[in-house]
This record gives C-alpha cells, sequence and structure tokens, in this order.
C-alpha cells in the first residue's frame, strides 16, 4: 500500500564559495566549493550554454562531492545519477566528462541539440584549465538553507 503522505523534510545548511568561469568549446563551466553542513560536499560544476544572444541555460550540474558524487540531467532534475569514480577520483571523473563526454551527457539531459554544435576539438584539449579551474576555486563563505526528504540523508545526520 502507497501512501499519500509528504515525506519528512529536513532543513540543511549549505556553505558555498565564490563562482569561478571557464568559456570552452561553446560551453561555459561555472564552478563553485559547497559544503552540506558535515555531510558531505566538495565542487560543483554546472554546465551552461554559451549563446551568442540571451541569457544562459543550465543544462547539467554535477556535483563531485567527497561522499556522493552524482550529476543531474538535466540540471534542474531532483533525482541523481550517481558517479562511480573510485575514492579520490571525483575531480578527475569531471574533468574526463567534459573533455570526453560532453555531447553525450547533454543528450542525456534533452539537450542534444547543444552537444551537436559542441567544439570536440577544443573540449579535448582543455583537460588542463578545467583541472586549474577546479582545483583553484575559493572556500564557501556564504551561507544558505535548503528543504530536502529527510530521506535523501538518512543516517548521514539526526534529522
Amino acid at each position: 500500500m502507497t501512501s499519500n503522505a509528504p515525506s519528512k523534510m529536513v532543513t540543511l545548511e549549505i556553505w558555498k564559495g565564490p563562482d569561478a568561469e571557464l568559456r570552452v568549446g561553446g560551453l561555459r563551466l561555472v564552478a563553485c566549493r559547497r559544503e552540506i553542513e558535515t555531510i558531505d560536499g566538495g565542487v560543483t560544476l554546472y554546465v551552461r550554454d554559451d549563446p551568442s544572444e540571451g541569457e544562459p541555460r543550465d543544462l547539467l550540474r554535477i556535483d563531485l562531492f567527497r561522499k556522493r558524487p552524482h550529476y543531474h540531467a538535466p540540471a534542474e532534475k531532483q533525482e541523481e545519477t550517481r558517479i562511480e569514480a573510485g575514492d579520490g577520483k571525483n575531480l578527475e571523473w569531471g574533468v574526463d566528462a567534459i573533455t570526453t563526454r560532453a555531447a553525450e551527457l547533454l543528450a542525456e539531459g534533452g539537450y542534444a541539440s547543444v552537444g551537436d554544435q559542441l567544439d570536440s576539438g577544443a573540449l579535448a584539449g582543455a583537460g588542463p584549465a578545467i583541472r586549474k579551474l577546479l582545483d583553484e576555486l575559493g572556500d564557501p563563505n556564504e551561507r544558505s538553507t535548503f528543504d530536502v526528504p529527510a530521506a535523501l540523508f538518512e543516517g548521514s545526520r539526526k534529522a
């Protein structure tokens, strides 16, 4: 029997660092450090289009967190796709994803037309610049809160 009762929500404190940006291959990569209380944290990489006119759109969000690395395709999708990168390899996974599989990830998120227009050569050669972007991010200094289903962090914190 399925219950229609709302799931219990918890409020998490999130600390975010300043954004850093890199434009390459038709994409705008915006990265920051985020810490979610003492539960998890690490680098968040927003993959945006880089239109000649109009505002950029968030296409993908890649959370290269220490304990629960995952991505969202499309960016606004609440469900997570787990990243199986191996211990300490999350940033390498992120760099590889952008330099070798950006079009595939964009298609997964419903943005195949954007992926078809990417400069794959520029992306393939951008690994060192992307890694530098991620390595030089500033420490979190901005506090916000966010309500999430308690089940998402069951066992990670006392709700």
